[in-house]
């Protein structure tokens, strides 16, 4: 690719509740190096469109500031809850004919006017004599609203891709070794996406359950505000188990426990659908890992849970097996931000 002539690169993920905006130098051979980072949170649930989008702006300047990054070529992922994606099966069709018959099903599948979306498609592996294709549309007024905040903040995006594919990316770069079934478990803020990865095929879907379903439950548990219950999750949340409590002195930790564990059961059954799907309806197999990755997946025992759960090696995604990181960078707050840090990677 023309934009990789240059050796410093910008990647921003806009998540629902956070922005990362990252700096990679490219070596000549190709190997990346993370030089610089930050996070900081977008305010979505306080602000109106307008203010949020003001927000958007202003984190991105802040992070530049505070961590020195410079313009450079830039990529941006935007959240999967914002896209379309249908995986669709077509006959065999020569390369001339495929366009035609991709723009067929696009205008069948995607749920608005076509010339209100902006799409694209990739084929993906399919058995004999068929062919898989993976469509993506998004509306152009919400990425063009993001764009417009990313351009005020005087970036340029190149390329705008969605977290789930960036996400798969940063596996097939990191893991290339994996041979069996493996499903991406990120848990944001707004939704939980899922990205089955085996061979060559690949499916992906988003699950609106995720990090801000505590924090609402947790509201109503203890009648408190979105910040106050953010607090209560942070401070003193952990899945709870059969005999695991935080003792009698904290019935604060022991009651959130429970709501988060009721939760995570109601996002188990949902993840629990999927794979039936991905297996009915795509012919895939059942995951033998997951990866679990995103800000929510921090929770104390989610890791246990869906071991427990799923019968399967549950692990984190180290998005840096196969990335360096800059010796500037601390390498406990790198720890700290690692779920933030697939998307970016």
């Amino acid at each position: 690719m023309a934009m990789f002539d240059r050796d410093r690169i910008l990647a921003l993920d806009l998540g629902a509740s956070k922005i990362v905006l990252a700096e990679f130098h490219i070596s000549k051979g190709g190997d990346l190096e993370l030089l610089r980072y930050g996070i900081n949170p977008t305010g979505a649930e306080t602000k109106s469109e307008s203010d949020k989008l003001a927000y958007i702006v202003t984190a991105i300047r802040d992070i530049m500031r505070e961590q020195g990054i410079r313009p450079a070529p830039m990529l941006m992922t935007v959240s999967g809850q914002a896209v379309f994606p249908r995986f669709v099966k077509l006959p065999p069709v020569g390369r001339d004919k495929l366009k035609q018959i991709v723009q067929y099903e696009a205008e069948q599948n995607v749920p608005f006017p076509i010339d209100e979306v902006v799409w694209d498609y990739q084929l993906i592996g399919g058995e004999e004599g068929e062919l898989n294709v993976m469509l993506v549309a998004v509306k152009i007024e919400n990425i063009k609203r993001l764009t417009d905040c990313v351009q005020a903040a005087e970036l340029e995006p190149e390329i705008v891709d969605v977290a789930p594919m960036a996400l798969y990316n940063a596996v097939c770069f990191n893991y290339p070794s994996l041979d069996v079934c493996t499903m991406v478990l990120d848990m944001g803020a707004r939704s939980s996406n899922l990205v089955f990865i085996e061979q060559n095929r690949i499916f992906s879907r988003s699950i609106p359950v995720a990090g801000n379903t505590i924090t609402q439950e947790l509201m109503k548990e203890f009648d408190v505000d979105f910040e106050e219950a953010e607090a209560i999750k942070r401070e003193h949340g952990f899945v709870a188990f059969g005999g695991v409590y935080a003792g009698p002195d904290n019935e604060v930790a022991e009651r959130a426990s429970k709501i988060i564990r009721s939760v995570l059961t109601r996002l188990h059954a949902e993840v629990n659908r999927s794979i039936n799907f991905y297996r009915s309806q795509q012919g895939g197999a059942a995951p033998a890992i997951v990866l679990l990755t995103g800000g929510s997946s921090v929770i104390p025992h989610v890791d246990t849970f869906f071991r427990d759960k799923l019968k399967v090696d549950v692990e984190y995604l180290n998005p840096f097996s196969n990335v360096a990181v800059s010796g500037e960078i601390d390498a406990d707050r790198v720890n700290r931000d690692l779920q933030c840090l697939g998307e970016v990677v």
